[in-house]
């Protein structure tokens, strides 16, 4: 049997030390996550052809500090200290990504997302290859191209979902910026750039500011309960939006008939991608059976007539609710998994892995 497993927006930091908290790594499930890995080796799927795909977002690498700051100018030498740091702070996840390409017949895909554009530099991916397999490159070890989304057989369409907002999308035609550097920089989209120069610093005062969902309660409860820093943080957003669409770039990129439509997205800023899917899926002439994406942080699953599925896989992150219907904080651990048929199209599930918790565990925040 052939099978898909998808995980995406797992945000792996830098790690955690005891006694001290890292409020940039919002990781904490490395040994579940090697559990779900290793159930792909064990009855009933030992004899599987499995095909994972790292979908975005798998390592955090906006959040990760150099010297204390986070630089805007992201060259590839600094990606490669990013990545390393986060190599070294996860090595369970390192060896769990090990064991699972071992098999012959397992192989990965990953996919950068917003967080993790760092993986189109080609020693960034060397880098992660060596480390899973000791080597440079590898035939069962492959980067999504310079491309907007995977392709998969019969039909399976995979995208992280960040390219469907404005603010986060990247432009593929201009991945790297070389004008006046001696080096290549990301051309990192708005969103990146503000979660650099704006949401990091917010963040080191009031750590639990991008694990709410969805943010207008917290806001308006803030106005009224926390006054000072709200206000903060508004006059810290206006000057850094003031000076995104100020900046001449700015209208290079997004020429000004387009505008509309930027700022359009910009109020939609982290909503639901569903009725995105609905459209490529229902599309005249459209061969996709199934869209899976991520990067909402909230899952999902969707279907429509004729066998066609959405999925989204949310996170691997705890996030509060500040939705009647489903208050409070949760950690619950998705991912797609894709079988193909000889009878059919592909079915595409959502999948909710729980594993073998510990009986106790050291608390750490």
């Amino acid at each position: 049997m052939k099978l898909g497993i998808v995980l995406s927006d797992l945000h792996i930091g830098t790690g955690h030390r005891k006694g001290a908290v890292n409020i940039y790594d919002d990781f904490r499930e490395d040994d579940r996550l090697a559990q779900l890995l290793r159930r792909y080796d064990l009855p009933p799927h030992q004899d599987d052809e499995v095909h994972l795909v790292l979908n975005g977002d798998i390592y955090d690498l906006l959040k990760v500090p150099v010297n204390g700051k986070f630089p805007d100018a992201i060259t590839e030498r600094l990606s490669l200290f990013k990545l390393e740091q986060c190599l070294t702070g996860h090595p369970v996840v390192v060896e769990a990504l090990k064991r699972f390409l071992a098999s012959p017949k397992h192989r990965i895909t990953y996919q950068p997302g917003n967080h993790d554009m760092e993986l189109f530099f080609p020693a960034v991916q060397r880098l992660f290859c060596r480390a899973i397999t000791g080597e440079e490159t590898h035939p069962r070890l492959s980067f999504v191209p310079e491309e907007p989304f995977l392709a998969l057989p019969d039909g399976v369409q995979l995208h992280h979902g960040h390219q469907f907002e404005a603010i986060h999308a990247f432009d593929f035609q201009r991945l790297f910026l070389t004008r006046g550097q001696r080096e290549p920089i990301l051309n990192l989209p708005w969103g990146s750039l503000f979660i650099l120069t704006v949401v990091n610093k917010l963040i080191e005062e009031r750590p639990y500011l991008d694990k709410v969902m969805p943010f207008w309660p917290l806001f308006a409860g803030g106005m009224i309960f926390d006054t000072r820093f709200t206000v903060k943080m508004i006059t810290d957003c206006a000057v850094a939006f003031g000076k995104a669409r100020l900046n001449p770039a700015w209208w290079s990129k997004r020429p000004f008939e387009k505008a509309g439509k930027f700022l359009r997205n910009d109020v939609g800023f982290f909503g639901g991608l569903e009725h995105r899917a609905e459209k490529l899926l229902n599309r005249k002439g459209s061969e996709l059976n199934a869209l899976i994406m991520g990067h909402t942080h909230q899952e999902m699953l969707r279907t429509w007539p004729n066998d066609k599925v959405y999925v989204n896989t949310g996170t691997w992150m705890p996030m509060t609710s500040l939705r009647l219907a489903s208050l409070g904080q949760s950690l619950m651990l998705h991912y797609a998994q894709i079988t193909w048929r000889d009878d059919g199209p592909p079915r595409v599930a959502l999948m909710r892995w729980h594993g073998q918790q510990p009986e106790v565990e050291e608390v750490i925040s």
